[in-house]
């Protein structure tokens, strides 16, 4: 009886969460047997793996094809003719060598003409094909993107972010998913926070490097869904080599109908979360990069039972990780950096607001058994103004 009811509980958590599909870890991607069904069949499966999933993409793969039958047509012309020629005019042994004609004007027009057309009917298909990606459409979704070492994030117009996580490779529930409504054209304004990197859809042959310091755009429309799919999904990786974990900068594009996407961006509207689920989310966001929460080595220190507990700093000092030491950890991280972690620098995260900051470090209470422990430590040189103020 008592599992009758637990399994009855859950069945009923699970028909009031109607998100509950799209948190599903498990990656969708278009099937197999769907691929290739245009033109281009195997030499296209050949070279690009899976088939371009909209039309910016197909028509991309269509003039990548165009310009490698045109190459694979002349290379051989004009290799079978030397073949031919070599043959036919070669030196032989008592025949005089015929006299070569110096000028022959209407060869040498046909020869120049027909390749610089072609050329120019491929510029004019390629330009068509730039402007599309670079040009967002007046009803486009713009989507801030930001990239660092080595993660994505994204932020929506309304200011969400990502709460949905999957895992690969060493990533355990750490790689965002991302969503997208379907049949919708999207702007990507980009920027980077350390290194250049490059933001690279390959169902969609979309690249567009990151700068610091400056903004980048791409544009590209998503797919319309099938019949009774739920979600489809798109990997996103780094194609710029930016440091040791390059190869595990990636991240998930889910593709979901408007109405679930208008529902998903709600759920993830952080109002909604405690200080310590918003913390959660914005470590997977932007710490889990260079910090574990499970006391295995990182390419930063650890969270777990970090708060409360004394931490040595290089010099030869300590200093109690307190919210006052957090706080300046996240704003100036190199003002005091824990010993052993002097070859690493710690990306600067001032633009994170004193709320976020707090919902980190509510986030990193639950983490230690010295959550409450500092939480009521003085600020650093909150003693001695006091000693000053009362005379002492």
């Amino acid at each position: 009886m008592m599992q009758e009811a637990a399994d009855t509980a859950q069945a009923a958590t699970e028909a009031v969460d109607p998100l509950a599909a799209f948190k599903d870890p498990a990656i969708s991607l278009i099937e197999q047997s769907e691929q290739f069904d245009h033109a281009g069949g195997p030499v296209e499966e050949l070279f690009f793996r899976t088939a371009g999933q909209n039309e910016t993409a197909v028509f991309t793969d269509s003039l990548f094809l165009l310009t490698l039958w045109f190459s694979v047509f002349f290379f051989v012309l004009l290799m079978g003719l030397m073949v031919y020629w070599v043959i036919k005019y070669r030196r032989r042994p008592g025949v005089p060598a015929e006299v070569s004609p110096s000028h022959n004007g209407p060869l040498e027009i046909l020869w120049t003409v027909v390749p610089s057309s072609s050329m120019i009917i491929m510029f004019l298909l390629g330009f068509q094909g730039y402007m599309q990606k670079t040009v967002a459409p007046a009803d486009a979704i713009q989507l801030q993107v930001e990239g660092q070492k080595w993660d994505w994030n994204i932020r929506y117009p309304g200011g969400e972010q990502s709460a949905y996580f999957t895992s690969l490779g060493t990533k355990i529930n750490a790689v965002k998913i991302f969503v997208l409504p379907e049949d919708t054209p999207i702007q990507l304004k980009m920027t980077s926070k350390d290194v250049i990197h490059s933001f690279w859809i390959p169902d969609y042959r979309t690249k567009m490097d990151l700068y610091p310091n400056r903004y980048t755009t791409i544009t590209f429309k998503t797919e319309k869904l099938n019949a009774g799919e739920a979600y489809r999904d798109h990997w996103v990786f780094c194609a710029e080599y930016c440091g040791d974990l390059h190869s595990q900068m990636f991240g998930v594009l889910r593709v979901v109908s408007r109405e679930n996407y208008d529902k998903i961006l709600q759920d993830w509207n952080t109002g909604n979360l405690s200080p310590e689920a918003h913390g959660e989310v914005l470590f997977k966001s932007n710490c889990v990069s260079c910090h574990s929460v499970d006391g295995s080595n990182n390419i930063g220190p650890t969270w777990k039972n970090l708060y409360g507990y004394e931490r040595p700093i290089s010099g030869g000092t300590s200093v109690v990780a307190d919210d006052t030491y957090i706080l300046e950890s996240i704003w100036n991280p190199t003002k005091k950096i824990v010993a052993g972690y002097e070859g690493q620098n710690m990306t600067n995260f001032a633009h994170l607001t004193q709320e976020e900051v707090s919902a980190i470090i509510a986030y990193m209470k639950t983490l230690s058994d010295k959550g409450g422990a500092a939480e009521d430590a003085p600020v650093e040189g909150e003693n001695e103004e006091s000693q000053e103020s009362t005379g002492g």
